[in-house]
């Protein structure tokens, strides 16, 4: 009796014990993680990488640049998200040159539609029927094609809407 008396009581204390140390884990890491001073992520589109950077560290934010350009396309989360300090922003650039139509292709249509109203592009957006599921909702193609000019006409996107499996 006196033996099983022990085993209970060790359990009962080592139980106990994993309880408290969940519980005091639990207390750091919400203090911890809840420390941070909550930021909004600047509007930087079309700015130079220079600009964009520096604006990203005033607001304590860690800018990862993609691409390779002279300007910003776009940032991931978007201006005006709210994150933490310390946060990751990725900044997408492209060269943006007048009168020629930009690479689209691949990114958001929400993103595309963005860019060519931040840069002034006449657009009309054409929605595409694909059987590829990864292509909803992104831009396949333009007209005229990326790089070429596009004078007094409106640039032509078409956007992805994702049908299901073609039968």
């Amino acid at each position: 009796m006196n033996l099983f008396l022990k085993i209970i009581k060790s359990i009962f204390f080592f139980l106990s014990g994993c309880f408290v140390a969940a519980v005091a884990a639990f207390l750091f890491m919400t203090v911890w993680v809840n420390s941070a001073k909550v930021v909004e992520v600047p509007y930087i589109i079309g700015e130079s990488e220079d600009i964009a950077i520096k604006a990203l560290k005033e607001k304590h934010l860690q800018p990862n640049i993609e691409g390779t350009g002279n300007k910003v396309l776009y940032t991931e989360p978007g201006p005006g998200s709210k994150v933490k300090e310390g946060h990751h922003i990725i900044v997408q650039l492209r060269n943006i040159e007048k009168q020629k139509v930009p690479d689209l292709i691949g990114i958001p249509g929400e993103v595309a539609e963005q860019f060519l109203i931040e840069y002034k592009i006449p657009y009309i957006i054409q929605k595409i029927k694909t059987y590829q599921k990864r292509n909803n909702g992104i831009v396949i193609s333009t007209e005229p094609e990326p790089g070429k000019t596009y004078g007094e006409n409106k640039v032509k996107i078409n956007i992805g809407i994702y049908e299901g499996v073609n039968e």
